[in-house]
């Protein structure tokens, strides 16, 4: 089971599983009631009809006469295997022509047992269990007479040997004469019995409830068998929940976030729908001033002004464990936010293999850092003002070299860096993955802190862990973490927001030309300015 079940495997931890991937068991649930009700509307209509007989002590005849004999459970069991015997059978086939299956079972504890007929009409049904249950009677009647014509002829046979001696003895032994005529009155008397009691013989079994056409079917029930297309697929929707989470690697609460990342998340960001547009990046914060991802790079700042406080940070880098977690959308965000206080910000293109910071202001990134380090230009003539705020900046990229590391682990850059941080309230760095490359890895040793940033349900664990180690590695302050993307795991990040959403501001093409950034005295840090108005 995922880490995000915990260790002590609570509900509230199961709850979670089943909030994410509710999707799972609601397709599956309704499936199966689908399924469950198709198979029940198309399978033909069946009738049941039942008759019942009932085991009754039987007259066991023999020489020495007739006695009743108890009913036990192994009778009645015998009686229902004898109901499909092959003379019933063989009745029921010269009565009907043919020998359709039935059923006997004992009913609960007593000597009852049903013979149940199933038939596509009510009537069928109810002449095919008749039908078995007179022939399954008349069969242990024959039986039973069977057996007491037997036990006659023995009788009679007996009566006549004695008659034999009684001759063969003539007038001589008159004693001996009168004990065989006494044997002889008795065994005559036992016949007697014998058939009187063959006229009531019942061979131990009667039709007590002839069976009735049934006027509502036995088969199919398409509310019942809906219920268990639900409940089967309810069932089958909880394991493929739950299996699903089982083998999926992905970071999707802000727990398992910080377990994996070994550091606080400091803002859930949810998702927005203009990100799924990679040709159009969006700065939420200043389009979209009042949406629940703007609120959450405001609590982001708020975190991230207290750790100030604690520390001089005045160079942060913002990097990922892979490509497309969100990276340049928080430094941007971020940027803005902390340009909103009156702070002055300037941010880093430090990808110098695919930026994408240029694109979320739309200005060029053609003359930036790389020109500024091959002493093209000075770097306060390649620092550009954004649009949107007075006191944004940006630095680009510049032109994109045959060998970043080299060029971002050489004492230029650190130079540089150097005046920004001097200069600058704020200095945001962007940077590539830390994973594929080691340009994260090399700015993270030099900055003040670093931000690291994932997306839930695209963030693998193991790449979330392994990013961190590569960063404590070159002891890297790690700050914290942003989860992008919250709102798709359903129930971690925002789901409200403060006023109504705006619509989405295009930001201005042009601002007004800045003076020189680097130009003159270092402006005094406002760490902890208000909100400036817009």
């Amino acid at each position: 089971m995922t880490a995000e079940l915990g260790t002590d495997g609570s509900l509230r931890s199961y709850a979670l599983v089943v909030r994410k991937r509710k999707w799972w068991v609601i397709t599956l649930a309704l499936g199966g009631l689908a399924v469950g009700l198709a198979v029940s509307f198309a399978t033909p209509r069946q009738y049941a009809a039942t008759a019942q007989v009932l085991v009754q002590p039987t007259s066991q005849a023999s020489a020495l006469g007739t006695s009743q004999q108890p009913v036990t459970s192994t009778d009645v069991q015998t009686m229902q295997q004898l109901v499909t015997s092959a003379p019933v059978i063989a009745s029921v086939r010269r009565k009907l022509g043919s020998a359709p299956p039935v059923t006997a079972s004992q009913v609960a504890q007593t000597n009852v047992i049903d013979i149940t007929a199933i038939a596509t009409v009510p009537a069928q049904a109810a002449k095919v269990a008749n039908t078995y249950a007179n022939a399954f009677v008349g069969e242990q009647r024959a039986v039973a007479l069977a057996n007491l014509e037997a036990a006659e002829t023995q009788l009679r046979n007996q009566i006549n040997a004695i008659g034999q001696q009684i001759k063969q003895l003539g007038q001589g032994s008159t004693s001996q004469q009168a004990a065989l005529a006494n044997q002889q009155a008795v065994l005559n008397e036992q016949l007697t019995q014998m058939q009187v009691s063959g006229t009531s013989i019942n061979g131990g079994v009667a039709l007590v409830t002839s069976a009735q056409a049934p006027a509502s079917p036995s088969s199919p029930k398409p509310s019942e068998d809906g219920m268990l297309g639900l409940a089967v697929g309810l069932i089958l929707g909880l394991v493929a929940a739950f299996v699903r989470e089982g083998v999926d690697d992905a970071i999707s609460s802000t727990e398992m976030a910080e377990e994996y990342a070994g550091t606080t998340v400091l803002a859930a960001v949810p998702m927005v729908a203009s990100w799924k547009k990679r040709d159009k990046p969006l700065v939420v914060s200043l389009a979209r001033p009042m949406s629940p991802a703007a609120e959450a790079y405001r609590s982001l700042r708020t975190s991230l002004q207290f750790a100030r406080q604690e520390r001089d940070v005045r160079t942060i880098l913002v990097t990922s464990p892979t490509a497309a977690e969100g990276k340049t959308a928080t430094l941007s965000n971020l940027g803005a936010m902390f340009a909103q206080t009156g702070q002055r910000v300037v941010l880093v293109s430090c990808d110098l293999r695919k930026p994408r910071l240029g694109e979320f202001f739309g200005v060029s990134e053609q003359q930036g850092l790389t020109t500024a380090i091959l002493g093209e230009r000075p770097l306060e003539n390649v620092i550009q003002p954004l649009p949107g705020d007075d006191n944004l900046w940006m630095l680009a990229s510049g032109q994109l070299p045959p060998n970043p590391a080299e060029l971002l682990n050489g004492t230029r850059i650190q130079q540089a860096f150097a005046a920004l941080r001097r200069h600058f309230d704020l200095v945001l760095i962007d940077s590539p993955p830390v994973l594929p490359v080691t340009d994260a890895v090399l700015l993270a040793s030099g900055a003040d802190a670093t931000l690291l940033v994932a997306a839930a349900g695209r963030t693998r664990r193991g790449d979330l862990r392994r990013a961190a180690d590569k960063l404590a590695q070159v002891n890297a302050r790690v700050v914290g973490l942003v989860l992008n993307e919250t709102s798709r795991q359903g129930g971690y990040g925002y789901q409200h927001g403060y006023g109504s959403y705006l619509s989405e501001v295009p930001v201005p093409a042009a601002v007004p030309a800045a003076p020189a950034v680097l130009n003159g005295s270092a402006p005094a840090a406002r760490h902890g300015g208000g909100h400036r108005a817009k």
